[in-house]
């Protein structure tokens, strides 16, 4: 069984406060991204799973790991071989781990038939990560909490990016501990969720804001310089995702992306040409 995980980008992240039990409370408006990696999820016999990934190093307690292992304390009862084809660059912020354990919570309750609900799924996943319960949403969502609370905007909308990569990841970790130290702000979030469902790309463009951002471009002079380069290849807007350290290129024009396209991908590590919104076939 071949199943492909779609990464996420946040559209606007705000962190609104550190709860008692030590996580962030968040507000975001997310989106699918057609860029994804790559599960092949086979059954075997033995009483143990074998998880491997040519060219990437996974620790032994990882997503793929851990997911198994919740959801044998909700009915699965087999045990399996997953090849993982990595795609989606780590410390990114496009959520490439919790895709990953996305993709097999769903394909494992289908094929095992295990009947668990979509609130059911989201909590096992969010004792995974942060960011698997919205990694189990196609299109746009809009995310609260410590990322365990989902809505889905229902959003038919589809918005062409360009996301670039530079050599240097961030640590999400590192990215909290920071924001930590710093002057809380507040940043307009249902502004953004306003645009996506008005499909108002002109007011999206305006209104994109991610609250790791200043902190980052702080620490990675190469983010800044990246993100000028970006903007003089054409792109009109550029963002960063997540706790960085991927940026979000944007054009309403097929033809600059295209041709920031060819500028970027020979020069960073991970360059993507892609669209954000539904990802269902």
């Amino acid at each position: 069984m071949k199943v492909k995980a779609y990464g996420k980008v946040n559209l606007a992240l705000a962190v609104e406060g550190l709860r008692e039990d030590h996580k962030h409370d968040m507000n975001m408006i997310n989106g699918r991204v057609n860029c994804f990696d790559e599960l092949d999820i086979q059954q075997i016999d033995g009483d143990s799973d074998e998880i491997e990934c040519a060219g990437f190093h996974l620790p032994a307690q990882n997503t793929l790991s851990k997911t198994l292992n919740l959801l044998r304390e909700h009915g699965l009862k087999n045990h399996y071989h997953i090849d993982l084809v990595k795609n989606i660059p780590s410390q990114a912020g496009l959520g490439g781990g919790s895709a990953d354990a996305a993709a097999l919570i769903l394909a494992l309750n289908e094929s095992e038939q295990l009947n668990l609900s979509l609130a059911q799924m989201e909590e096992i996943g969010f004792q995974i990560g942060a960011d698997v319960p919205c990694c189990l949403h196609d299109g746009f969502t809009h995310v609260r909490g410590a990322g365990e609370l989902v809505e889905d905007l229902n959003v038919d909308w589809h918005i062409p990016v360009l996301l670039v990569q530079g050599v240097k990841g961030i640590s999400t970790a590192q990215a909290f501990a920071d924001f930590d130290e710093r002057e809380p702000r507040e940043l307009d979030i249902d502004i953004v969720q306003d645009a996506v469902r008005k499909h108002d790309i002109g007011l999206l463009f305006q209104t994109m804001i991610n609250a790791f951002e200043p902190q980052a471009f702080e620490q990675l002079v190469e983010l800044q310089e990246l993100k000028e380069t970006m903007q003089d290849a054409g792109l009109v807007r550029v963002v960063m995702t997540g706790s960085g350290s991927c940026l979000m290129g944007f054009s309403v024009d097929e033809e600059v992306l295209d041709e920031a396209y060819d500028q970027l991908h020979k020069r960073y590590p991970f360059v993507f040409k892609g669209v954000i919104g539904s990802c269902s076939q």
